[in-house]
């Protein structure tokens, strides 16, 4: 099944993800991803990452757990000579 048509709850069992059910903090996101914080920084430093959101005049960032689960699912494989769909 091709992971931007799957739902929340099918990404959930996919990676055996328990929801919190909302936003996530760049810990709580890493933590999910299983990289290091400052890698979130990195990402969204850099671009390719995750979708992030930052409201406006805040340094606040936060994290869909459902981006989250789709930016990992995107990375799918089946060889390493395989090249990333996204």
């Amino acid at each position: 099944m091709d992971h931007e048509n799957m739902s929340f709850d099918q990404l959930c069992e996919l990676f055996g993800y328990e929801p919190r059910r909302r936003p996530l903090d760049p810990r709580e996101a890493a933590a999910l991803l299983g990289v290091h914080p400052s890698t979130m920084e990195g990402y969204r430093l850099r671009g390719g990452g995750p979708r992030f959101f930052n409201p406006p005049r805040t340094r606040v960032v936060r994290y869909a757990e459902k981006d989250l689960l789709q930016w990992l699912a995107a990375s799918a494989r089946t060889s390493t000579s395989q090249a990333l769909s996204a």
